[in-house]
């Protein structure tokens, strides 16, 4: 990465490692109170639960994300990883209550974790050769695309009444206010100042918005000062036909992660990840997941919006996200200071996601031009971008296919998995061959690089 200022395994000072992280945190705030808010909603749970499950999301993504940070065993992908819930569940897991306990939906889930947590790294193994470029830098591309309709969505403030003008122009307005502000920074200022570019443009937005009498503080009067997260609050049973349905939807949330895990690994090393980092990521969404269902929660996902941020300020380093995994979930306890930075403007946040989405995108083309691009490499391509991107801007047209099927086949895992399977069925010329096996033994080489500075660094710091 040309602005690199830290790399994976680097560790910035404690007094800079806070404010990098609480650009992850603002950023994950939105998607994860969000993602808690319609699975509750969809079930049908009342106010008190709601709180619960919204307060559970947050110890949730803070937990998962530093099992993605730092790992446990052989779990978790050790990259600068940020997780929340996977809005790709929230269907499935709400027409699954409409004919069973809640409870039962969560124990299911459970149990599909472990599908996911055992599965998922074995999957990764044995199809990782086919992960090319055109294949993952698809994946990558898909994020971004399908994931900017909604950064303009909270530019207009999400729910905002299109009937009242001024009101939609004032929301466009403090977005556009900052994500220019976002681009001044980022582009016109050096060190530690660009690499907070994204949190000095939301706070600056923050209090543009309070001064203009956009933020209401009632709801954080009324929250508490402390509160525990209660686990299992709504009992525990077992369905097979709903953790088979559940099992099948993860194989849509793991090329998704492939994606994501794609986005960070070549955003800041300038490669792809190798199997080893795939298998791991998986695996630590699969134990984030888990964990997830034992608290009341969605099946966790990387998040995609964190991708954009490291490429964008040049903070590669997975101990700012453990920071901000820490952050979040001391916040998880302290309801009363969590509701400070959920009442983050949207608009605020449209402002910032809009760049974040299209540096995603743009990392996408990156990763897809590191291919040879030939005839092959172009067919897959425009099918993935067709039946993926296409579909999901065609969704409505295709509300006659069931739910679960529809997630399979448009969007980024439709996406992933259009190009993945055209990938291993498509002819190869001699051409192709030669190349893949350059690039083969190319990553094998950054792969060695990498896991010998790792090693170097771990025999430093046990001299200290």
């Amino acid at each position: 990465m040309e602005n690199l200022k830290y790399g994976i395994n680097d560790k910035p000072t404690l007094v800079k490692t806070i404010p990098l992280a609480f650009q992850h945190v603002l950023s994950a705030f939105a998607g994860t109170l969000s993602g808690a808010l319609m699975l509750a909603t969809g079930m049908g749970m009342n106010s008190q639960d709601t709180a619960l499950v919204v307060q559970c999301a947050m110890l949730i993504c803070a937990v998962a994300t530093i099992i993605q940070s730092v790992g446990i065993g052989p779990l978790g992908a050790r990259l600068p990883i940020v997780t929340g819930g996977s809005y790709t569940l929230i269907a499935p897991m709400v027409a699954l209550s409409k004919d069973m306990p809640i409870g039962t939906v969560f124990g299911s889930s459970f149990v599909a974790a472990i599908a996911l947590t055992v599965l998922g790294p074995l999957a990764v193994k044995y199809l990782h050769r086919f992960f090319s470029p055109v294949v993952t830098g698809s994946a990558v591309l898909a994020v971004g695309m399908c994931l900017m309709g909604s950064a303009f969505s909270y530019m207009v403030n999400n729910s905002a009444d299109p009937a009242n003008e001024p009101q939609i122009w004032l929301f466009v307005g403090i977005a556009l206010f900052t994500l220019v502000l976002t681009l001044v920074l980022d582009s016109f200022t050096k060190g530690f100042v660009q690499s907070c570019s994204i949190l000095i443009a939301i706070v600056v937005g923050y209090v543009l918005c309070v001064v203009l009498g956009l933020v209401d503080f009632a709801s954080v009067g009324t929250a508490s000062w402390l509160a525990l997260p209660k686990p299992v609050n709504f009992g525990f049973g077992f369905n097979f036909s709903a953790i088979i349905t559940l099992c099948i939807v993860h194989i849509a949330t793991v090329m998704e992660n492939i994606g994501d895990t794609t986005g960070v690994v070549s955003g800041v090393e300038d490669r792809l990840p190798t199997k080893k980092e795939l298998m791991r990521a998986v695996s630590g969404d699969g134990l984030g997941s888990v964990f997830a269902a034992l608290f009341n929660g969605l099946p966790v996902i990387s998040g995609s919006p964190n991708v954009g941020i490291i490429t964008m300020t040049g903070v590669g380093s997975r101990f700012v996200t453990l920071a901000g995994g820490i952050i979040i979930g001391i916040l998880a306890f302290f309801p009363k200071f969590a509701q400070i930075l959920a009442l983050t403007p949207y608009p605020v946040l449209g402002g910032v996601l809009f760049v974040s989405f299209g540096t995603i995108a743009a990392s996408g083309i990156r990763v897809i031009g590191m291919s040879r691009m030939s005839k092959r490499d172009i067919t897959i391509l425009a099918m993935a971008i067709v039946v993926g991107i296409g579909g999901s801007a065609a969704s409505a047209s295709l509300s006659f296919l069931p739910s679960t099927v529809l997630t399979l086949i448009t969007g980024i895992p439709g996406t992933a998995m259009t190009a993945l399977v055209l990938n291993i069925i498509l002819p190869r010329s001699k051409a192709d061959k030669e190349f893949e096996a350059k690039q083969a033994a190319e990553n094998a080489r950054l792969e060695a690089e990498a896991e010998a500075k790792v090693a170097a660094q771990t025999q430093k710091s046990g001299k200290k």
